[in-house]
């Protein structure tokens, strides 16, 4: 059976796809010329440069290739596994990095190459040239370490089954099939019926329990909650991102770049384990500088804060305290609407309120300078003297 034969069944036979775009992957690939294709043994699995091998991960990435089909957009777990372990009996290499541009694939054969990379006796990081999606970055989170250039996208963590369901298509044909079977799981999840309630769960669980693995297995590769990769949903991400998250480690250009200070330190002598403490020490030695500066920052809000309350406090009491001088000078009663606007007015405006409430005692004009109050009212006193002595006169005469 060809390749895209197999891929073909698989994906009727509900196989589980961690692939950002299935059908993107597939159109990619010139499955035509693949079946021309006959392998090259002398290929090369890998490319050396300073004691570094880099392995291609390209395209859509499938259990096993029956050849290396890199180059044409397939690469087969399996074969993968193979070169990891060439590289490894390969004395002129001290480190393997896989550069990965690929939408993933499948889930099925993800287990053996991530232990392959964990059992390799010489360190294994990823760069990723292109894209690592789905099972891609499940192979990239397996490394001891993650690169991306800045144009990069990552994630899509998650896993999915294709049921195909063509009832319709047959009933607009005139067609009908019945299936006669000893239990319900014998012929579940057909092309020509819509699936049951039952059949929609059990494959559900399926997803669920691998999309679960998953998670857990960023969680522990990369220090990430599973919680918080599971609430991704399967989201994508730029490099940029992926690295706020977590995701990746750093950000370069190339392998060479991603790689320069592993290949300064190929020759194990030049290598001085106390400088992997000094730089470890000093980590630890910011990150608690970090943390205190971070907790007296939080102390010193603090005591602002309760400072600001106790201002507020003292203010609110003083403006409580005018307000009832006011209605007590006043011989009025405030309405809450009208404390509640005094109390809200700065010192300026309550100022103008109180002097406009206070009622003006009347004031008698000031005297001419020089002059004293009797000076000032000796003639009116004096006339009014004469005039009523004369009344007293006339009422005397009898004068009415």
């Amino acid at each position: 059976m060809n390749l895209q034969a197999k891929i073909k069944r698989d994906i009727e036979s509900h196989a589980l796809m961690a692939c950002h775009d299935l059908q993107g992957e597939l159109a990619s690939i010139d499955f035509k010329a693949l079946s021309r294709y006959d392998d090259d043994d002398s290929e090369p699995a890998y490319t050396v440069e300073n004691g570094v091998a880099t392995i291609d991960v390209r395209g859509l990435l499938v259990p096993e290739t029956g050849g290396d089909y890199r180059s044409w957009g397939v690469t087969g777990y399996a074969n993968l596994a193979d070169y990891i372990q060439q590289a490894n009996d390969d004395y002129t290499v001290t480190s393997i990095v896989l550069d990965i541009d690929s939408g993933g694939g499948y889930v099925a054969g993800l287990d053996g190459i991530t232990e392959t990379i964990y059992q390799s006796a010489k360190p294994i990081e990823s760069f990723v040239s292109g894209d690592a999606y789905s099972a891609a970055y499940w192979l990239a989170a397996s490394t001891i370490k993650i690169t991306a250039t800045k144009q990069s996208g990552l994630a899509s963590i998650g896993v999915y089954v294709i049921h195909s369901e063509e009832s319709k298509w047959l009933e607009e044909r005139g067609e009908k099939l019945s299936i006669f079977r000893s239990g319900k799981w014998k012929a579940a999840f057909n092309w020509f019926m819509p699936l049951t309630a039952d059949e929609k769960t059990r494959l559900q669980q399926g997803v669920d329990e691998s999309a679960n693995i998953f998670f857990n297995h960023v969680s522990a590769q990369r220090n990430v909650d599973a919680k918080t990769v599971a609430s991704w949903e399967g989201d994508v991400f730029t490099a940029t991102k992926a690295k706020e998250l977590g995701l990746i480690d750093e950000i370069a250009d190339s392998v060479s770049t991603s790689n320069q200070a592993k290949q300064s330190n190929n020759n194990p002598e030049e290598y001085d384990l106390n400088e992997l403490e000094k730089a470890q020490a000093k980590i630890a030695e910011l990150e608690k500088s970090e943390a205190q500066a971070k907790q007296e920052a939080v102390d010193a809000k603090a005591v602002a804060l309760a400072a600001q309350n106790k201002l507020a406090e003292s203010q609110a009491s003083t403006r409580q305290a005018a307000i009832d001088k006011l209605a007590a000078d006043t011989g009025r009663t405030f309405t809450d609407e009208q404390t509640n606007a005094f109390k809200a007015m700065d010192e300026a405006q309550f100022a103008t309120s109180v002097a406009l409430a206070t009622p003006v005692t009347p004031k008698a004009p000031d005297l001419p300078g020089g002059l004293d109050k009797a000076q000032a009212t000796n003639g009116r006193e004096g006339g009014e003297s004469k005039i009523l002595a004369a009344v007293e006169a006339a009422k005397a005469q009898g004068v009415k």
